[in-house]
């Protein structure tokens, strides 16, 4: 199973911590591509299950994987940035270590980028799964760069584990995750790429995308909105995006939602309003 790192067209960067039950499916679906040029960079965040051994013993069988370790405890942000030091490929794919590729994900996301060299950030759709890997739903994620721009200041149109980024677009010192920001990193980031090129989605699934009962998103659904809310404010004010008329409204009804109701319910009319917002 070993690659040549030194020809490698693919950098796909994971981010570790407590994945224990679900890391070798990850791992698994990430090593058995497809496409076969890759380079897998994985950053343990200091966990306590295993995870961080399960990912050495696979990486003494497969050396296109390589393995780091965080001195201490320092969240996705920092450990994404820790990954990015770390690659070589003029491409770059994201994956989360409790989600599972289709075996042709980069395969399809590879050869979009290699046609379409305008394209800074390529995404795709997911199918979701819970806890015990069972399909619970799917998601509809716009296709075209308008559609997607549009949408950044209503919901996240592209979903962070399917990403591909095409590093010949961006310069140098660019390409990075905002440490202040446990959440929303990747919206952020995604806000300061736009200037440097075309966003796209694949109209296939490219990912299964677990739904964890314990994820950080879903533990605090008020603290979550507000990090979205700063991170869109920053790209008024910093970045000098500007939104479009109805978001602050939009804005409005999604901070009511998120105090007076339900988890369950709230998350249902966010993606109600998302499928309305994502027709073509």
């Amino acid at each position: 199973m070993d690659g040549n790192i030194g020809h490698s067209q693919v950098s796909i960067i994971i981010p570790v911590y407590n994945s224990q039950p679900y890391l070798k499916e990850c791992l698994d679906s990430v090593l058995n591509q497809t496409f076969k040029a890759i380079e897998v960079v994985a950053v343990d965040d200091c966990s306590d299950d295993g995870s961080f051994q399960t990912l050495t013993a696979y990486s003494e069988k497969d050396h296109r994987l390589r393995v780091y370790r965080n001195e201490k405890n320092r969240g996705v942000s920092h450990t994404l940035n820790q990954a990015l030091k770390h690659c070589t490929a003029p491409i770059v794919a994201r994956m989360d270590s409790d989600d599972v590729m289709y075996s042709d994900r980069i395969e399809k996301q590879y050869a979009y980028l290699q046609e379409n060299p305008d394209c800074v950030v390529l995404g795709g759709q997911v199918t979701y799964i819970n806890d015990n890997g069972h399909i619970v739903g799917s998601a509809n994620f716009p296709l075209s760069d308008k559609r997607i721009r549009s949408s950044l200041f209503y919901y996240q149109p592209i979903a962070d584990p399917t990403i591909m980024i095409n590093l010949k677009r961006i310069p140098d010192g660019c390409l990075y995750y905002d440490e202040t920001l446990p959440i929303a990193e990747g919206l952020d980031l995604y806000f300061r790429l736009l200037q440097y090129g075309r966003f796209s989605n694949l109209s296939v699934p490219v990912v299964l995308y677990r739904q964890r009962e314990d994820s950080l998103r879903n533990k605090n659904l008020k603290r979550t909105f507000s990090y979205i809310t700063e991170v869109r404010s920053r790209a008024e004010k910093k970045y000098g995006i500007k939104a479009p008329g109805a978001a602050k409204g939009v804005a409005l009804a999604q901070k009511v939602m998120t105090s007076i109701l339900p988890f369950s319910t709230a998350v249902w009319l966010f993606d109600t309003i998302k499928k309305i917002l994502v027709k073509e």
